[in-house]
């Protein structure tokens, strides 16, 4: 790495650090002052109150990461060009978008991390910080999230696998259970179709196989009930949002949804959006460079003022095309990275403008 690069690297690090930290604590007292009447209201301990805090972390991560970039970069334009640092580098026959070249490289760096971050660190922790507001900040004696997709169900002696579980229909998808009595197998049942009816829930059309006396008897009742205290409400009450779904737990929730013919925008959207703002820090990198490099004797309120609304039309032109992709008006394909990308496409028609 060459001195210049390691010069601004130093500078740009030192800044980006400072504007994170500011960041983060501004959105931790945020959240903080979110829960304070609950935990004054149910006298919760600062325990709870630390770990909630501390597992929301990876969600405030995420979410200031891209502004810090943004405000980052900003700033050190501003000091660079009041200190003639950028008429130096031009004296000396040097682009002024050379000294881009640190801040993509952390700002790709960054990205790259954020897209498993988002996709399975985030929504792990979420469901903890729920959690621990349900149980220790709210004072809910029992709290859980359940997936909705491979289920395993264990009461008394018969446990079952259930791949899918239908909340707009209220039931079972492909169930596999097993009896088991003393160590030993006594039956087991499969069957597409598991219905909640008359308090119970009930196998439909199983193909139910007992084991006795070593031998294997097959019988196809038309029903077979099912003796498992979980009930569809407990399972609404228990079910993880979508937000809360690692990767795979989202991809297979949306595959069974679409297997059961249902349309289901919001959780395309939600998938794809977390890769897609994983990429915000090199759009916002690439946006705010040609719109802060100003003259040194010029004010730089100005600059700072039009930055800041860019800032403002990115991030709510990403809110309305999140809506669009959520609701289906738009393909979630094209409504979740079309902020970005265009953001990187304006960033170069100004570039070259500015060249």
């Amino acid at each position: 790495m060459k001195i210049l690069d390691r010069y601004i690297l130093k500078g740009y690090l030192a800044i980006l650090l400072g504007v994170w930290v500011v960041l983060e604590a501004i959105y931790t007292l945020i959240l903080f002052f979110e829960i304070l009447d609950n935990v004054l209201e149910n006298k919760a301990p600062l325990k709870a109150v630390a770990v909630y805090l501390i597992h929301y972390q990876p969600q405030v991560i995420r979410d200031v990461l891209p502004l810090a970039f943004f405000f980052a970069t900003l700033t050190y334009l501003i000091i660079a060009s009041k200190n003639f640092e950028l008429v130096a580098l031009r004296a000396l026959g040097m682009r002024t978008e050379r000294v881009l070249v640190p801040f993509l490289i952390v700002a790709v760096l960054a990205s790259i991390a954020l897209v498993p971050w988002n996709l399975y660190v985030v929504p792990l922790h979420l469901t903890e910080a729920a959690l621990a507001e349900k149980v220790e900040i709210n004072r809910n004696k029992e709290a859980a999230f359940t997936r909705y997709t491979d289920l395993w169900i264990k009461q008394q002696n018969v446990s079952c696998f259930i791949r899918f579980f239908d909340e707009r229909r209220m039931l079972f998808r492909k169930a596999k259970c097993v009896w088991v009595e003393n160590g030993h197998i006594e039956a087991l049942a499969t069957a597409d179709t598991v219905v909640w009816r008359e308090g119970t829930w009930q196998m439909v059309k199983p193909i139910f196989l007992k084991v006795l006396n070593d031998q294997v008897q097959e019988d196809r009742p038309k029903t077979l009930p099912l003796a498992l205290s979980i009930t569809p409400q407990g399972l609404l009450s228990e079910k993880k949002e979508p937000w809360e779904m690692t990767y795979h737990e989202l991809r297979d929730y949306l595959r069974a949804m679409e297997e059961e013919g249902y349309k289901v925008p919001n959780l395309k959207m939600e998938l794809y959006q977390r890769i897609a703002l994983a990429f915000s820090p090199i759009a916002l990198v690439l946006l705010v460079f040609p719109l802060s490099l100003r003259s040194p004797r010029e004010g730089g309120w100005k600059r700072v003022a039009i930055t800041a609304g860019v800032l403002v039309l990115y991030w709510g032109a990403t809110s309305l095309l999140a809506f669009l992709g959520r609701t289906g008006l738009l393909p979630s394909m094209i409504a979740a990275p079309l902020p970005p990308v265009a953001a990187v496409i304006v960033a170069g028609v100004l570039l070259r403008g500015a060249g």
